[in-house]
């Protein structure tokens, strides 16, 4: 059975291992909050929210190869971004990813309307070759009181 939680201080050191085995090479900072999914105990996919002054960016979002295509990584991407609802999130996803992005509410974005880190980040990974784009997750409007 699929459980998906958010990483506590203890669990990073497996986070690290498990980002190794899937070839992510991302680092995993104390401020950022992670999320994991574990099947049997083992983790198998996790994803990170990292805070910079007035927004999020999602990174790290990997599923080992053989739980993708299950609804896993959609799983933990809802589970996470659910703690965003109020913030503003930038994601930097592979282009053919679009869509499954998409399903949680990111729309791409131009580089020109987002901050300068993320336009740099991004640029060095098109200079790179990579195949990626920008996309961005506004804040879930609320209608309390409202019927």
């Amino acid at each position: 059975m699929l459980k998906i939680r958010q990483a506590k201080l203890h669990d990073f050191e497996n986070i690290k291992a498990f980002y190794k085995q899937c070839g992510y090479g991302g680092d995993l900072s104390e401020e950022a909050l992670a999320f994991i999914a574990q099947f049997e105990e083992k983790i198998v996919g996790a994803v990170r929210l990292c805070p910079n002054t007035g927004f999020f960016v999602l990174r790290g979002m990997q599923v080992l190869a053989q739980f993708q295509h299950q609804g896993f990584g959609k799983q933990l991407l809802q589970a996470s971004t659910e703690q965003l609802a109020d913030q503003v999130c930038y994601c930097i996803p592979w282009q053919h990813l679009k869509s499954f992005y998409q399903q949680v509410g990111f729309q791409e974005v131009s580089p020109s309307k987002v901050p300068n880190l993320l336009r740099e980040r991004f640029n060095n990974y098109i200079s790179r070759g990579m195949n990626v784009i920008l996309m961005r997750r506004l804040p879930t409007v609320t209608m309390l009181g409202r019927s």
